[in-house]
């Protein structure tokens, strides 16, 4: 199948997108699940209870997502989205829509499967009081470290430069909230409350919804080709 059958150029744009990050697309949605499978059959009880190692296959989706990302817009003459456009003339708009919509679901499948075998096979003692919050913490920082580097993938020109600034960007916002709320627990509120961190996720969310906006917003009225 060959983008010209296409009579939508999204579908087109889409299916082309799908062609050339195929294999990071597939990664994404079920090499996290997969590490976690893999470590719990193979250290059985040890893995499952250690929460470095369900940490593992969180950061590997989260490194996915920051490689995906960064290669989205930045270079985008090499990857043909500029020939494209000569071929069938088609908005800037329409371009960022067709570019996000991929990705966003592999990472949504990648959480939500990640999330299942967590929660099947993962209790942690120490995080039991607020087991509910667990995998929407995984969630969200993967929404933010995708969007970050979406954001610095149309403001910069080279994916390796849109790579680093993206991973800067995402843990300095992660940590910057982070200090914040910090502060609140220095001043009474317990950790174990599930009013603050419902709200941390809220803001982080909010972070991320706004790096997609301006990310859209730079490349439809101020980058040009």
């Amino acid at each position: 199948m060959s983008r010209e059958s296409f009579r939508s150029p999204f579908a087109a744009l889409v299916w082309k997108e799908w062609r050339e990050s195929w294999w990071l697309l597939v990664l994404m949605a079920v090499g996290p699940t997969a590490l976690y499978a893999a470590g719990a059959a193979l250290y059985a009880i040890r893995w499952v209870e250690s929460g470095t190692m369900v940490g593992l296959p969180a950061f590997a989706l989260w490194f996915i997502a920051l490689s995906l990302g960064a290669g989205l817009f930045s270079g985008e003459r090499a990857q043909g989205t500029s020939a494209f456009q000569v071929e069938r003339p088609v908005s800037r708009g329409t371009i960022w829509n067709a570019k996000l919509l991929m990705p966003i679901l592999a990472l949504a499948a990648g959480e939500i499967l990640f999330i299942v075998a967590a929660g099947k096979f993962y209790v942690p003692a120490a995080w039991r009081y607020r087991l509910h919050i667990v995998p929407l913490m995984f969630l969200v920082m993967g929404f933010l470290c995708f969007a970050s580097c979406v954001f610095c993938s149309v403001t910069l020109s080279r994916p390796v430069s849109a790579w680093a600034a993206g991973g800067v960007l995402w843990f300095s916002l992660a940590l910057l909230l982070q200090a914040l709320f910090d502060r609140l627990f220095q001043v009474g509120i317990s950790r174990e409350q599930s009013g603050p961190w419902l709200l941390w996720l809220s803001v982080l969310t909010l972070e991320a919804v706004g790096l997609l906006w301006l990310s859209r917003v730079a490349y439809v009225r101020w980058m040009h080709d």
